[in-house]
């Protein structure tokens, strides 16, 4: 993980309690504050949270607080009950959000400001368990479900579809967040787990650098019969060698992207200061985290699956990258 020391240990003494970070400067209206809403402490969204309330604290003089909502899902719904004012939700989320679809009961006007690094989706195993390919899950207890993130599930059911595997001979286990999934692979209650993670993500590092877990290995070929059997939000990635301990070869993946969100009805110009904040101090949101890279306008413009909000878009028109294209596509996406 690129995060500096001081950054680190900042984010350790902030533990699992909500972050509130610091006073404004004068460049907008000191009464100004968002909530942004992330999953589990420790994750790399949350890493991203804090950051990102730092920058727009700093930069944009509005205050900021992070809570740990559970999920991506779950901030969605934190959205619409007016509980948080920003997200850092997955692709798959936002847009089963913004169509109603998969656990949303009905659409919800969510909009896009920024789009960062792959989030990716995948199984690991217990080494030991005897788990070599798809076929050995038969007859094994794997964590595949998550309230929050019900595309777990569905990429489980991907697996058992393309790989003719025996759901009735599974134990398929719930769990609330990766943290508990993670521990209960390491003390060797589970065989298997299906896990959100980013490239690099000290999450699971740690337990692959401690052979608590590796990946579940399968052919290209496969991993693309798999997104046949997908909703669009996912697409294929080919994890390099070495990312993670223990981890000698290339490794297809399943991914979806990440996207700082709001509700549609979020202030224009709150929306329009967050961007600019976020994209004006790019090094500085590097510094939190090295995922953060990924946060730029370039990757933010290109194949959105939702809306942008407008807050953000005066500020591409601001910059001169908001071309007719877009615009089109803009209108598209309105009309879902």
């Amino acid at each position: 993980m690129s995060i500096t020391l001081n950054r680190r240990q900042m984010l350790a003494a902030l533990g699992a309690s909500t972050a509130v970070l610091g006073l404004p400067n004068s460049v907008f209206a000191q009464t100004q504050a968002v909530r942004i809403g992330t999953s589990s402490v420790g994750s790399v969204f949350y890493t991203l949270a804090i950051g990102a309330g730092e920058i727009i604290t700093d930069y944009a003089g509005i205050n900021s607080t992070v809570e740990p909502v559970g999920g991506s899902a779950a901030n969605i719904n934190g959205l619409v009950q007016n509980n948080i004012d920003l997200s850092i939700n997955n692709s798959f989320s936002s847009y089963s959000g913004l169509t109603g679809q998969y656990g949303f009961p009905e659409p919800i006007d969510v909009r896009l400001l920024v789009q960062g690094q792959p989030s990716y989706r995948w199984i690991f195993v217990r080494p030991g368990a005897g788990i070599e390919t798809p076929a050995d899950l038969n007859g094994r207890t794997i964590i595949g479900e998550r309230r929050a993130l019900p595309e777990l599930r569905i990429l489980l059911d991907a697996f058992i579809t393309h790989f003719g595997l025996d759901e009735s001979s599974m134990n398929i286990v719930e769990t609330n967040e990766t943290t508990e999934a993670i521990e209960a692979i390491r003390v060797g209650s589970v065989d298997a787990v299906i896990l959100p993670f980013s490239p690099r993500a000290g999450q699971v590092e740690e337990p692959m650098l401690g052979g608590a877990m590796e990946f579940l290995q399968i052919s290209p070929e496969d991993r693309d019969a798999l997104l046949e059997l997908l909703p669009a939000a996912f697409y294929g990635v080919d994890q390099p060698a070495d990312d993670f301990s223990n981890q000698p070869e290339i490794v297809p993946l399943t991914s979806l992207n990440t996207y700082l969100i709001s509700h549609a009805n979020l202030d224009e110009e709150i929306a329009y200061q967050v961007t600019k904040a976020l994209f004006d101090n790019h090094e500085d949101f590097v510094s939190y985290h090295g995922t953060a890279r990924d946060w730029t306008v370039e990757n933010t413009l290109a194949s959105p699956a939702i809306p942008f909000h407008p807050g953000a878009i005066r500020y591409f028109e601001e910059t001169g990258v908001w071309t007719e294209e877009l615009a089109a596509l803009q209108e598209e996406l309105l009309a879902i």
